[in-house]
């Protein structure tokens, strides 16, 4: 049996999609611990192989404190051999941060997108890999591959695209992992883990990324760690990000005050700590004329990382009076009436907007930023 650890898309030094930057820039600091969390685990665990399995970084934003870091905690551990795969992020080419960073003895960096070997033969292990050396690649460089040493554990690091068989992003299918022969191919790509997956007789996992980068990455992140051999694999998920990103609907339908609305925001939101992003779209019907301040609702928390508060609220809508009114409020909502029915999601959202404008308009209220 050997212990092994599998991360990907760690994306080191990304830009965050949060509202405010020191927020973003305090979950960059939250990928970077992280990381070195992981390398620790990897240490206290007895790891022999650490492998990455692309977009390690994003090459257009990397900085030279975080290559320093990565290649700090890689020689930290010299009794493990760290093996990175490049993807479409951090490809390997002539310009590439990975040929002009200093690093230690004990990494090997995949340079070709032609599948390659390396021996590990203390271990009884093979490692297979490649690498993007550009922005795509349209092949799958393992496909109808077989492993050379039928009794060594024969494990396969790559990046690969499995939703789709014309992905640029080399596409891999689960015919190409059946007929592989691999015992386990540790993918990168996905963002959202998948656990270990078994097909034929080749068992694959993506880990997903190690730390959310927005509310389009919700969840605890983590890495794939555990024990292989020709006949088990162990690898299990374990979390390792510091954070997390989630996102709750609350109907304030029934409210008709702001205390009402944080009074409801407090009770859906209960179960999330210190450790979260968290989002809150405020959805359902409000009488006319209800209007409500998202920013001074915000305020209110203090007990989570980061809090967001979006109004998703539609005004009520008397749709048959107002197809027969003849003043300015029939002609307004006659124009909208098409696109608050769109099955566009972009289209339905500005209308629901310029409705909830003008209802408040026409009334004489104030105009806020919903």
């Amino acid at each position: 049996m050997v212990k092994m650890v599998h991360c990907a898309d760690v994306h080191f030094d990304s830009p965050f999609t949060l509202d405010d930057p020191r927020n973003a820039e305090l979950r960059r600091m939250e990928s970077r611990s992280a990381f070195t969390a992981l390398v620790m685990y990897a240490k206290e665990y007895g790891a022999k192989i650490f492998l990455i399995s692309g977009d390690l970084f994003d090459e257009k934003y990397i900085s030279k404190d975080t290559a320093n870091l990565i290649a700090r905690e890689i020689a930290s551990y010299p009794d493990c051999r760290f093996f990175i795969s490049p993807g479409e992020a951090d490809p390997y080419h002539s310009q590439s941060p990975y040929k002009y960073m200093r690093w230690p003895e004990n990494v090997h960096i995949f340079k070709s997108s032609d599948l390659t070997k390396i021996e590990i033969p203390e271990l009884n292990v093979d490692i297979y890999g490649y690498a993007f050396t550009d922005k795509t690649l349209q092949v799958n460089p393992f496909a109808n591959k077989k492993p050379q040493n039928t009794g060594r554990i024969n494990i396969l690091i790559g990046h690969g695209d499995m939703a789709t068989v014309d992905s640029q992003f080399c596409p891999v299918t689960k015919t190409d992992i059946t007929k592989s022969g691999f015992d386990y191919i540790a993918l990168g790509h996905v963002h959202n883990g998948t656990g270990v997956i078994k097909v034929g007789e080749t068992n694959f996992s993506y880990p997903g990324c190690l730390e959310g980068r927005g509310f389009h990455e919700p969840g605890a992140r983590g890495a794939m760690c555990g024990e292989i051999s020709k006949e088990v694999c162990g690898m299990k998920a374990v979390r390792f990000s510091r954070g997390k990103y989630e996102t709750i609907q609350v109907d304030i339908s029934q409210h008709v005050t702001e205390p009402q609305i944080i009074d409801a925001i407090r009770l859906a939101a209960a179960n999330f700590k210190e450790d979260t992003a968290l989002r809150v779209e405020l959805t359902g019907i409000i009488r006319p004329g209800f209007i409500f301040n998202t920013r001074s609702i915000e305020e209110k928390f203090t007990g989570f990382n980061f809090i967001q508060v979006k109004n998703k609220t539609s005004p009520y809508i008397d749709s048959a009076a107002l197809r027969h009114d003849k003043t300015v409020k029939g002609i307004f909502f006659r124009r909208l009436e098409g696109r608050l029915n769109s099955q566009k999601e972009h289209e339905h959202e500005e209308a629901r907007l310029a409705m909830q404008y003008g209802s408040n308009a026409f009334m004489g209220l104030n105009i806020i930023d919903f």
